[in-house]
C-alpha cells in the first residue's frame, strides 16, 4: 500500500503538464523518502518483536531439567549412565526418544560428570529433551525464523520497488534536490539597507 502511494503520485505528477519530469522526481521523491521510512520502520519493528519472542522460546527450550526421580533412583540411573562410558550419550538419546521423564530428568536434572557426560552435551541434550517435550513450540519457533528471514530479504526490496515507483534512483532525486536548493538560494533577493 505505501508503494502504491508513490505509485500514484508519479502518475499523478506525469499527467500535470505544469510540471516538468525532474520537477516530478523532486515531489514524487520527497513522497517516496517518507512512505520508505514509514516502512521500514514497520519492519524494524516487526523484526524486533519477533526477535525477543523467539529469544525467548530459545530460553525455554534451554532451561535446565529438574531431577524428578527420588534420590536412590536418580543415583542408580546415573550410575548405570556413567557405567555405560562413551554410550553415555545414547542411553540420554534413548530416553529421550521413548520420552522416559523419570530418567532423562535423573540424568540431565544433575550436574553433567555425575552421568558420564560433558557440560555441553548435557545442554545439547537438554535442548533435544525440551524439543520433545514441546513440539508446538519449536513449530513456533521455525516460523519465527523463517518470517525474520522473509522480513530480512523483503526490506532490501523497498529500496528497488521505491526506486522502480519514482522513476529514478536516489542519487538522481539528491542531484535535483540540490539543484532545485541553489536555484532556490539564488533567487532569493537580500534586502539593502
Amino acid at each position: 500500500m505505501t508503494i502504491g502511494k508513490v505509485h500514484t503520485a508519479t502518475e499523478v505528477g506525469r499527467n500535470d503538464p505544469t510540471h516538468t519530469e525532474e520537477h516530478r522526481i523532486l515531489i514524487v521523491g520527497k513522497v517516496a523518502a517518507k512512505e520508505q521510512e514509514r516502512l521500514l520502520r514497520r519492519f524494524d519493528v516487526a523484526t524486533a518483536n519477533i526477535t525477543k519472542a523467539a529469544e525467548h522460546i530459545e530460553r525455554e527450550l534451554s532451561v535446565p531439567v529438574e531431577s524428578k526421580a527420588s534420590l536412590n533412583v536418580a543415583s542408580e540411573i546415573r550410575a548405570h549412565s556413567r557405567s555405560l562410558d562413551s554410550k553415555a550419550v545414547d542411553f540420554v538419546r534413548e530416553r529421550i526418544n521413548s520420552g522416559d521423564d523419570l530418567s532423562v530428568s535423573a540424568v540431565l536434572g544433575a550436574p553433567s560428570y555425575l552421568s558420564g557426560l560433558s557440560d555441553e552435551m548435557r545442554t545439547v541434550l537438554t535442548r533435544q529433551w525440551h524439543e520433545r517435550q514441546n513440539p508446538a513450540l519449536v513449530q513456533r519457533l521455525t516460523l519465527m525464523r523463517a518470517t525474520l528471514d522473509k522480513l530480512n530479504t523483503d526490506a532490501g526490496k523497498v529500496f528497488i520497488e521505491m526506486e522502480k515507483a519514482v522513476g529514478a534512483d536516489p542519487s538522481k532525486v539528491r542531484n535535483i534536490g540540490a539543484a532545485h536548493e541553489a536555484a532556490q538560494a539564488a533567487l532569493r533577493i537580500e534586502p539593502t539597507v
